[in-house]
């Protein structure tokens, strides 16, 4: 097996970009998916202000990296960056993984596609959801949860203002709310799955309005945020029937961008002891 003694002049590169990134498990499943398949590989973590993500990804590629993962918050500036975007990138704009060769930049939103794996695996059969947050992860999920079937789609964000309550006039698309104690009250009370794709549960002093109060034994909270000392995902856990938390995500998106950037069947197994554990 390789270990990082053995890195060599052949040594292929793959990375993470965002701002920060020192959070992330990507590193640690990545490079042990390499060691278990005797890859000659590295994975590394890069932390990339929002004013040089186009120069990084320039970088990047001009220098030989092979792919990279993007998150926060360049997922919207990866998919202007490339030339080919694949299903869930071209429908949503958001990029996640980006493959690089000397003639093309492919992206691909593995978030998206991973959020609906979880759908399917865990039997969900949501009909009625409400997203927290209006970001580039808020995008993946409604693609995903559109994909599914869900016709009945409440969005929750500080951006949301009342004007854009009273623009809620199409059934077809999402319902806007405004970041209030009463709009949290109700659309948890009407959704049977919550998701929170704002950065809310890192700190432990994270809240959301009305959240601890609305929840009951009905409702399935999903959460892309895996800290563990989130007050969020506690109160989530005391109360819902199901909690699922970010590892859920980051390994339906990582075992499938895995795939993608090396063309190799993923040590899945490996990756879940790393992400899980």
């Amino acid at each position: 097996m390789m270990t990082q003694t053995m890195i060599n002049a052949a040594t292929s590169v793959y990375a993470l970009i965002g701002y920060p990134v020192e959070h992330s498990l990507s590193p640690s499943f990545w490079n042990a998916a390499f060691s278990a398949l005797n890859i000659n590989a590295i994975y590394t973590a890069l932390p990339v202000l929002p004013e040089n993500v186009f120069t990084a990804l320039n970088g990047l590629k001009v220098c030989g990296v092979k792919g990279i993962n993007i998150t926060r918050p360049h997922k919207e500036s990866a998919a202007k960056f490339c030339n080919i975007l694949h299903e869930a990138a071209q429908d949503t704009g958001i990029v996640n993984t980006i493959k690089f060769s000397e003639s093309n930049t492919e992206g691909w939103n593995t978030d998206a596609t991973g959020f609906l794996n979880i759908i399917n695996k865990h039997s969900l059969n949501p009909s009625n959801a409400l997203i927290i947050g209006n970001g580039a992860s808020s995008k993946s999920v409604i693609w995903a949860l559109r994909k599914y079937g869900v016709k009945n789609i409440q969005q929750i964000a500080r951006k949301f203002s009342i004007e854009d309550e009273k623009n809620n006039t199409d059934e077809k698309k999402t319902r806007k709310l405004s970041w209030k104690h009463k709009n949290f009250t109700n659309s948890i009370k009407e959704s049977d799955i919550i998701i929170n794709t704002t950065p809310l549960g890192w700190r432990e002093e994270d809240d959301i309005p009305g959240f601890s109060n609305s929840l009951n034994s009905s409702k399935v909270f999903v959460d892309l945020n895996y800290s563990n000392k989130s007050k969020i995902l506690s109160t989530a856990r005391n109360r819902c029937k199901l909690v699922l938390d970010g590892h859920e995500l980051l390994y339906e998106q990582g075992i499938e961008a895995f795939k993608i950037l090396t063309n190799y069947a993923p040590p899945a197994e490996v990756i879940m002891n790393r992400i899980f554990d």
